[in-house]
């Protein structure tokens, strides 16, 4: 059984929609996925439970219930990810939560230069999808994070890619 037991260390996001120089700049952040058996008393499957994660979505959204992608918050994003999760233990992903792009749309453009509002407030749901070593897909597992976007004042002046 695949869970999803922490997004960035259950530390929200402070996302800046440009850097000091203008640079947009991608966000990144760390899950951590366990894989356990579904009878904790069962024997071990060895090999046969391990998993391997393949994909992820993150989709946008607020809590005022305005979530018109494009236009209230950004588009929903999906990419490949390869990373084996033995039966019984943890592992830490890496991934890529706000993209370049959805910096240079809006709502997030919006926000540049104090623009429209000073701080936005979204929360982003990962969703993971993995397959067994034996090919059998699992179900997927979701949890979510909150993510302040703002043109922060900084002296950033590059982009931190893990």
């Amino acid at each position: 059984m695949l869970l999803m037991t922490g997004i960035n260390g259950g530390t929200p996001i402070s996302s800046d929609v440009r850097i000091s120089n203008g640079t947009v700049c991608p966000d990144f952040t760390t899950l951590r996925v366990e894989n356990h058996g579904k009878n904790p008393q069962g024997p071990s499957t060895g090999f046969r439970g391990d998993m391997t994660i393949e994909r992820y979505e993150v989709r946008y959204f607020r809590s005022d219930g305005r979530n018109t992608e494009g236009v209230d918050v950004p588009f929903r994003i999906t990419g490949a990810l390869a990373q084996e999760i033995q039966e019984e233990s943890a592992a830490v992903v890496n991934l890529e939560i706000v993209r370049r792009q959805a910096k240079l749309e809006p709502p997030l453009s919006n926000l540049v230069g104090g623009g429209q509002a000073q701080v936005v407030t979204m929360f982003a749901e990962v969703t993971i999808w993995a397959r067994s070593t034996i090919l059998t897909t699992t179900n997927s597992v979701s949890a979510r994070i909150q993510i302040d976007f703002a043109d922060f004042v900084d002296t950033q002046t590059s982009c931190t890619v893990p």
